[in-house]
């Protein structure tokens, strides 16, 4: 699979994520993005902002799989964590177009998210920033 189809572009961002490594994400994102979560809506500085919040959470992004069709492609994936949740299986409905993201569906089991939500709530009261 390469980068420069939409589900190579697709898996190298959630690589990326997994990586913590958020100046590839950025270079994979269009500047038009649009991610959703649920009725939520966020941009691009937006995702940015969220995704670097979980990050202290996060050990790594296992990919189960990766579908495309046409400019959409979908990856199905754990989100690997160091708290009591432990693996969070999510999904991910991209488009890509001119080889970079421009919409996003994050989909997964908020249930299963709390612990992920709460430990990360913790570490901030207890590491405030300054």
């Amino acid at each position: 699979m390469t980068t420069t189809t939409p589900a190579g572009i697709a898996r190298a961002y959630i690589d990326a994520v997994g990586a913590h490594d958020l100046a590839s994400v950025d270079g994979l994102l269009a500047d038009t993005l649009e991610a959703r979560v649920g009725p939520g809506a966020s941009n691009k500085e937006q995702w940015m902002l969220a995704l670097a919040r979980l990050l202290p959470a996060l050990l790594r992004n296992d990919v189960r799989d990766v579908y495309e069709h046409g400019d959409h492609a979908c990856v199905v994936y754990d989100f690997v964590t160091d708290t009591p949740a432990g693996a969070v299986v999510c999904v991910e409905n991209l488009h890509v177009a001119d080889g970079r993201i421009t919409d996003i569906e994050l989909v997964f089991d908020k249930v299963a998210f709390a612990p992920v939500t709460e430990a990360l709530k913790e570490r901030a009261a207890a590491h405030p920033a300054g």
